[in-house]
């Protein structure tokens, strides 16, 4: 059998989809509301732009929940009952809920591919590896190594690296009367493999990354190769703050800004460009809630805030593309809702606040998506009889399934594209590729499922390889307009 060479081409950065792929929905704000007296909630959606036509009540989703958006559909974690509720934003329908289980106290979803989900469960030490199409638990990740004495971690919120396929998870260590058990952590799984990763080598035993405060909570936030992460420590003690996290290194590099420089309490924040972020913050004399833009350059506070609510808010979003802000405004004895600012000039947008019926809770904006792209392409194996490789590679943003296209290596710097694998699926892993006899040059490519596909990867003067028209074995036509990396 004459001898084969083959060239494997990834591109940048991957997570993965969802429940359904159609992104057949207009971009709008999602909000989830909470009632008190009923304990129940429900959910809104408006406009992202100005005038913000909204739609009140739209499906119910209980009380007090965490929402999060993933490609195309809306995830709603329940802590109260251990439920995760999808929603399909195209009709806003319910489209599955499962359980993790009564009493878990659930904090997250995080999606990785269209079949594979993380859930932290705060009560418990076992991180969940569900299907988020259907509920079924596939795996356990056993994150108990991190905890104190009581053995429960109290894992909270969750962050993708993309690029290296790093999952990192909140360790608080509560103890008795829910004080904090130094140090705090990020523990870092490697979801290709499910395995922790040991963040300090040198020292004896596994390491998750020691946070520079205590009491990791709230949404975090990359930005470049920084993970930012809010660490408000105890109410009222003023030594929290928003740590930086190296992706690189695994680190730790301090806080960006702190109680103490903004002389409150800290909760949920939102990093709106290399120079300014804004942290919502909270007096101990009374019940408020303080949205406050400070530098990213020395962590000072810039000027005033731009709104206060007689309400506890730790929630807040922004749109990079309109640059606005989204702040949730409880109000009792009037009108309840989101109230918009302009993210730079910290102008008002809004006079009363978009009506969302019940408090709003929590809040994300979803916008519709074309794939990204496929990374870090390797051949697993060869197999001696049949020349047949077997491959892996971190699925496209965004994908529903991938394509293999490939050409003669004589080929490659015209990219001259020779031939197709279609519908390989999202699982990261392919057997069973054989182009035939010679010597190729191959990649993988994302698309929706439809009728679009995402990018080939760029070169190595970062310009984006051309697509494969000639091949109509997988019709797809490449969209980046809206691309999800």
């Amino acid at each position: 059998m004459p001898a084969q060479r083959f060239v494997a081409i990834a591109g940048l950065i991957a997570l993965g989809a969802s429940f359904s792929f159609a992104y057949a929905f207009e971009d709008h704000v999602f909000v989830v509301t909470s009632d008190l007296p009923s304990e129940s909630g429900n959910c809104v959606a408006f406009d992202i732009e100005s005038p913000w036509d909204s739609s009140v009540d739209l499906e119910t989703t209980g009380f007090e929940t965490i929402v999060r958006h993933f490609f195309g559909l809306h995830y709603v974690v329940h802590p109260h009952t251990g439920d995760v509720q999808v929603i399909d934003p195209a009709t806003f329908d319910t489209v599955v809920t499962f359980s993790v289980g009564a009493g878990s106290n659930p904090q997250d979803i995080l999606v990785v591919a269209s079949d594979r989900a993380y859930v932290t469960r705060h009560a418990s030490p076992l991180l969940y590896e569900v299907d988020p199409r259907n509920g079924d638990l596939l795996d356990t990740v056993d994150l108990g190594i991190f905890a104190d004495a009581d053995g429960i971690p109290e894992m909270s919120m969750m962050a993708l690296d993309g690029s290296r396929q790093h999952l990192f998870v909140q360790i608080q260590r509560l103890g008795p009367g829910n004080a904090p058990v130094a140090p705090s952590y990020l523990a870092v799984l490697d979801v290709r493999t499910n395995q922790l990763v040991d963040c300090d080598p040198d020292v004896p035993g596994l390491q998750g990354i020691q946070l520079t405060g205590l009491i990791p909570k709230y949404k975090m936030q990359i930005d470049g190769r920084r993970l930012y992460v809010s660490e408000p420590g105890l109410q009222f003690d003023r030594a929290g703050g928003i740590d930086a996290i190296d992706l690189d290194q695994l680190a730790a590099r301090g806080f960006i800004t702190s109680e103490q420089q903004i002389a409150l309490d800290f909760s949920g924040f939102v990093l709106t460009s290399p120079f300014k972020g804004f942290v919502l913050t909270h007096t101990d004399i009374a019940l408020s809630s303080h949205l406050q833009p400070f530098s990213r350059i020395d962590g000072s506070p810039l000027g005033t805030e731009l709104w206060i609510s007689l309400a506890r808010v730790d929630s807040v979003a922004h749109d990079p593309q309109t640059d606005q802000l989204y702040f949730p405004d409880p109000v009792v004895g009037g009108v309840s809702g989101v109230r918009v600012f302009h993210a730079t000039t910290d102008k008002p947008l809004t006079a009363t606040p978009i009506d969302t019926g019940w408090w709003p809770v929590d809040l994300v904006v979803a916008r519709a998506m074309t794939p990204g792209e496929a990374t870090d392409l390797r051949v697993r194996s060869r197999d001696p009889a049949t020349a047949e490789l077997s491959i892996t590679y971190a699925p496209a943003c965004g994908a529903a399934n991938h394509t293999i296209v490939f050409g003669p290596l004589e080929g490659l710097a015209a990219y001259d594209y020779a031939g197709q694998v279609c519908a390989i699926g999202t699982s990261g892993e392919f057997g069973g590729f054989d182009p035939g006899d010679g010597s190729y040059f191959f990649l993988v490519v994302g698309n929706d499922g439809a009728a679009t596909e995402g990018s080939y990867g760029t070169d190595s003067a970062l310009d984006e390889r051309p697509e494969d028209l000639d091949d109509p074995l997988c019709a797809f036509k490449q969209d980046l307009s809206l691309r999800c990396d």
